[in-house]
């Protein structure tokens, strides 16, 4: 049994046809206009009102953010017992005195301090032939003159040259960056048992200002324009000078 083939279409089915295609584009190119798209404004909004829901949530539920820690502060207190008065360390009869120049940010003065003077303490200073008489350069900068405010506070307390020492133990890697805030000298005098309280009214004294000008006019009478320098016996050695040096040179003072 053959099979026949489907009869065409007439020209009224074509056109019903043709109409209901066209009638199912249109309706899908509505579709397509009306599909909402997340352009940037709505995504500013979605982060904006994100950023709402999460402070809010932080406030309902007590959040906060953990302020930054204050920078520790290290402690540095002379050995023994050797008899100081104010910024004067070692015996008021001793034959030589030496005249220190410093400047607290100074890295050549922490040197000093720390290759240098644990041998003069040790030997000079502590059998009496010398005393040494700390003279406040502070020519670097605001945290220069800040310190030196410090240590002179500290040297109304009778604490001076512990303060002094744990000043270049907390000495920055650069100068005004930070090491010696009001805040940072606050806490040493605190850790070494100051009264904060008195430190604090001694640093807003003026006393140490004009200590300063004093200073910086002595040297330069004496030609000092760097520092550390120390002036033995009238005689000005400047920078870092060995210990065997300056030995000698005390020696010499002594004989004379």
């Amino acid at each position: 049994m053959s099979s026949r083939p489907a009869p065409a279409a007439t020209r009224r089915e074509r056109r019903q046809a043709e109409r209901a295609e066209a009638a199912d584009r249109r309706v899908r190119g509505t579709d397509a206009r009306r599909r909402p798209r997340l352009g940037l404004g709505a995504i500013s909004l979605v982060a904006v009102l994100l950023g709402f829901a999460v402070v809010a949530f932080a406030m309902l539920t007590g959040s906060r953010a953990a302020p930054a820690p204050a920078a520790a502060v290290a402690v540095a207190r002379l050995p023994g017992s050797v008899a100081s008065s104010g910024m004067t360390l070692g015996g008021a009869d001793a034959p030589v005195t030496i005249e220190l120049y410093e400047d607290f940010q100074c890295p050549a003065c922490r040197l000093w301090r720390e290759t240098v003077f644990p041998s003069l303490l040790a030997n000079e200073v502590a059998d009496g032939t010398v005393r040494v008489v700390f003279r406040d350069m502070a020519f670097l900068g605001d945290e220069s003159v800040v310190a030196g405010r410090a240590a002179a506070a500290a040297a109304e307390q009778g604490r001076f040259w512990d303060y002094w020492s744990t000043l270049y133990a907390n000495q920055g890697h650069e100068e005004n960056a930070g090491a010696f805030t009001t805040e940072r000298l606050t806490s040493m005098a605190s850790e070494l048992g100051l009264d904060v309280d008195r430190f604090a009214s001694s640093m807003r004294s003026p006393t140490a200002d004009a200590t300063l000008v004093e200073t910086r006019a002595a040297a330069a009478r004496l030609g000092i324009d760097s520092t550390p320098s120390l002036v033995v016996d009238g005689r000005v050695l400047p920078g870092v000078v060995p210990y065997a040096d300056l030995s000698a040179a005390i020696a010499a003072a002594a004989g004379r």
